[in-house]
């Protein structure tokens, strides 16, 4: 070989032109593309997730008041350890655990009362204790959405001013 250069006739092509077939390793290609159908398809099931509008109310949302208007009712549901405590205009109604559980039957009968009482409220408060899980947090929600209460909001025991 003269430089390495290919001459004619010695294997590599007729007068030095390269061959033109050439072999693509598709593998890694399609490792790469199953990897990602995979991955689309576990993600895939959290678009289908439901959620539960929540808005705060606090200092920032201050409602327009006329001497005409009655005092318009606070529905707060303060969820702790020892249960429910259900704060309708004043008046605070404990409903405490059954055997150690929650007892919603009882807050959402109670919150159906409210509600035949005073069918044009549609928001309540629920504020919760730090130590409350989540889980019972969301069922207590649950339970307001159920009696009609579309406007749910929820705060920190300490700011819902009981």
């Amino acid at each position: 070989m003269a430089g390495g250069m290919q001459l004619p006739g010695t294997g590599g092509g007729t007068y030095g032109r390269r061959p033109v077939d050439f072999t693509l390793n598709l593998v890694p290609f399609i490792d790469l593309l199953s990897c990602c159908i995979a991955f689309l398809l576990i993600t895939a099931v959290w678009t289908q997730l439901s959620r539960i509008d929540v808005q705060q109310k606090g200092q920032g949302q201050a409602g327009e008041k006329t001497e005409e208007t009655p005092p318009e009712l606070k529905l707060v549901v303060v969820v702790d350890d020892s249960g429910y405590r259900l704060s309708a205009g004043g008046d605070l109604v404990p409903i405490p655990k059954k055997n150690g559980l929650y007892d919603l039957a009882e807050l959402g009968k109670k919150l159906g009362d409210v509600k035949r009482e005073h069918q044009d409220k549609n928001d309540i408060t629920i504020a919760s204790d730090d130590n409350v899980k989540y889980d019972f947090i969301v069922q207590t929600m649950d339970t307001a959405l159920t009696a009609g209460f579309h406007d749910v909001s929820l705060v920190d025991v300490g700011a819902a001013a009981l």
